[in-house]
């Protein structure tokens, strides 16, 4: 088959955007929003016309991805999972082992009926809290939280977005979609298959972090603060902190002011600094060097916070993790008006495994960058109502309509059970998205919130792709390419080979996006080679859907990233094997029991 120009232009889009889902340097929604643009642009030379090429927003996967999301929402805000959770504590023990069983048992039946993502996103403060009471380092168990969600995942249609997508492009190429269960049997194959790695090998591999840090000395803000003490003769005396500029000559960060034996916390810029003030700051070694150095202030003993001294009982600190709705991310400290919005003061960031504590002020934030904050127990109580952050204590049960529980698990039941029977999942899951709002269980301000307009974004901008690909014969270009070589190789072998390809394109780019790529040229080859398309669509979406090696490969493994406290190479080391495994052993479950 000849490369024409369409061809060549599609590939050209592909690649460009794999580099730059790659490099990470733009938001994945957006650039795939742009990619969409192009192809607006390009549609004659696509062999698209300009329905086609917006067509992602009006894509059933897309609606029902987003009806999803609305489910789960539902039964987030009625505190089913939280009861749930709260016993997590109690089932698990002291026993490390035990309590992965027990992270499996809970977090295995949730991710199965609810998005992945929002399972992960409530069970973090009770796995962080199962790992603290057992003097246990939360990296111990968080990591095998993450997994066992994608593993789950996997085993119904609506476990993940992912699952969806891959049957509605299957059904698009008149081939029908997949069923609620249809490939539940081999999915429950893989959980079991990952679930005994986590419980059997995982344990020897996974980090420990210092175990039962509380959340000051898992920062090292120890390391960090310091007491300034404002002399009787200092020029500062008498300035408002606006006027005297400390944080701007010296890079530290005023966290309190105790005057008199009281603490003010609530610190704007035209707070006064009086002689004898002692200013709770927090800085680098170079910056309070600076600061012993100036005969303006005066550094006490370095205040070191230990078990038995901590901060003042009207501070509190509080860690959260900014979740993938926040809209701070992309925003800095002083762009998004952070201390007055939230009354709180960030006194450190972690990222990528690493603390950050220096000019926080202008770091953009990211999905998955985890914050320590400090403030007055009021405003830390009121951060903790705020959707963008995932926090990690547990919220109290008291916050959910608990009294509509057993009505939104028979919602989901419903959505669940009509599909089941038939019924298409778009109509079910759009069906029980109202009966979520109007039953009481979730509020129309809620809905709104719920919805992950990042992955929405994203299925809108790579399904026209997909189709991209299909129209200018890219596809069948590719799968001829695949057949040609595989007339060396038995079918199994070619199963093998798109499901290792499937595998490393989601650990760099989204699993969506691989999805979308995917399934074409796995749907165009096993036609040409006259075995089961729906089998490499299964391989394909198997792959997409478990991606343990890096923790920008899935989102949940960003969500514990910082919370667990992980560098990025404890995920090759742990879920590097485990991805192996799932190589291995998928392709043989995909043929023994759909057949190919």
């Amino acid at each position: 088959m000849d490369i024409t120009l369409g061809i060549a232009v599609a590939y050209g889009i592909l690649i460009a955007a794999f580099i730059i889902f790659a490099l990470d340097i733009m938001p994945i929604d957006f650039v795939a929003f742009a990619i969409m643009a192009v192809i607006l642009v390009l549609h004659d030379t696509l062999d698209m016309t300009l329905q086609e090429a917006v067509s992602g927003f009006s894509n059933s996967a897309t609606v029902t991805v987003l009806a999803v999301f609305i489910l789960s929402a539902g039964i987030q805000r009625t505190g089913t999972i939280n009861y749930i959770s709260r016993r997590m504590v109690e089932w698990g023990g002291d026993e490390e082992r035990r309590q992965i069983l027990t992270i499996q048992g809970v977090t295995g039946p949730i991710s199965m009926f609810i998005n992945n993502t929002a399972a992960v996103a409530i069970l973090i403060p009770a796995v962080i809290r199962m790992a603290r009471e057992a003097r246990r380092s939360p990296s111990k168990l968080l990591m095998p939280l993450s997994y066992v969600s994608q593993l789950a995942g996997v085993v119904t249609l609506i476990g993940t977005s992912t699952n969806i997508l891959a049957s509605e492009l299957t059904g698009q190429a008149g081939l029908g979609g997949f069923g609620m269960f249809d490939f539940s049997a081999i999915g429950l194959l893989i959980f079991a298959t990952g679930a005994l790695y986590l419980l059997l090998i995982a344990p020897k591999l996974l980090p420990d972090r210092a175990a039962g840090q509380t959340p000051e000395r898992g920062y090292q803000v120890t390391e960090f603060l310091s007491e300034v003490l404002v002399p009787d003769d200092s020029s500062y005396d008498g300035m408002t902190l606006a006027d005297a500029q400390i944080r701007q000559e010296f890079g530290v960060q005023i966290l309190e002011i105790i005057r008199s034996g009281r603490h003010i916390v609530a610190l704007q810029g035209d707070t006064p600094i009086r002689a004898g003030d002692i200013l709770v700051v927090s800085g680098s070694a170079d910056e309070l060097v600076a600061i012993r150095d100036d005969p303006r202030l005066q550094i006490e003993a370095q205040a070191r916070l230990d078990e038995t001294d901590r901060l003042p009982e009207e501070i509190r600190l509080l860690e959260v993790v900014i979740g993938p709705n926040s809209d701070l991310i992309g925003g800095t400290l002083i762009t998004t008006n952070f201390r007055n919005r939230y009354d709180t003061t960030v006194i450190a960031m972690r990222r990528d495994g690493r603390v950050i504590r220096q000019r926080l002020g202008s770091v953009r934030f990211e999905f998955g960058d985890t914050l320590l904050l400090q403030g007055p127990p009021g405003a830390i109580e009121q951060v903790k109502q705020e959707r963008g952050f995932i926090v990690t204590e547990e919220p109290e049960i008291e916050t959910f309509r608990t009294n509509k529980i057993p009505l939104a698990l028979a919602i989901v039941a419903g959505v669940v059970l009509f599909a089941a029977l038939g019924q298409p999942i778009l109509v079910t899951a759009i069906a029980g998205a109202v009966l979520m709002v109007i039953s009481g269980c979730l509020t129309v301000q809620e809905l709104h919130e719920s919805i992950r307009w990042d992955v929405i974004f994203l299925l809108a901008g790579m399904i026209p792709v997909g189709i991209a690909l299909e129209n200018t014969g890219g596809a069948e270009l590719l799968a001829d390419l695949a057949v040609d070589s595989a007339e060396y190789l038995p079918a199994l072998a070619v199963l093998y080979i798109f499901y290792a390809t499937t595998m490393i394109l989601t650990e760099l780019i989204s699993n969506n996006a691989s999805v979308v790529v995917m399934v074409p040229i796995g749907i165009s080859t096993a036609v040409s080679l006259g075995l089961d398309p729906k089998a490499f669509v299964l391989a394909i979406m198997f792959a997409a859907s478990t991606a343990f090696t890096t923790p920008v490969g899935y989102q949940t493994n960003t969500m514990i990233y910082g919370p667990g406290g992980y560098r990025f190479t404890d995920f090759p080391r742990v879920g590097g094997p485990l991805n192996l495994i799932l190589l291995a052993v998928t392709p043989l479950y995909i043929w023994s029991i759909w057949g190919l």
